[in-house]
């Protein structure tokens, strides 16, 4: 006669509290992270993850790739000032932009757009 388990209970069914769930999800939504070694580091499948995030965030078909943007300062350019603390005359407003290459261009903010993608183009091949 053939041997027979019979398994009662919930067997591997867990509780997750919506922390724990919350923290497997941020693991999981670091860049370069694959969601399978997050399902396997945490004992689960993947499909649970994906289950966890529309329960908890709502339906979300696909997430947007992060935007990145270089960081951009605006400066004002130096003009003397009167002793009230106002300037004479109206001064321009700079912008500061970081280029890939580590050099840093500083413009007019009322550069025309054409011009201006010229201009990091020779400042980026240079």
């Amino acid at each position: 006669m053939a041997r027979m388990e019979i398994i009662t209970g919930g067997g591997r069914r867990r509780r997750w509290p919506d922390e724990d769930k919350v923290r497997v999800l941020e693991e999981a939504a670091q860049p370069g992270v694959r969601l399978s070694d997050v399902a396997r580091r945490h004992d689960i499948l993947p499909q649970q993850i994906r289950r966890w995030s529309r329960q908890l965030f709502g339906e979300v078909k696909a997430l947007p790739e992060p935007q990145m943007f270089a960081p951009v300062t605006l400066v004002e350019a130096g003009t003397p000032s009167t002793p009230s603390g106002r300037s004479s005359k109206p001064r321009p407003v700079i912008v500061e932009i970081s280029l890939r290459n580590g050099r840093v261009l500083k413009v007019a903010a009322d550069l025309e757009r054409q011009g201006l993608a010229s201009l990091i183009a020779c400042v980026e091949a240079a």
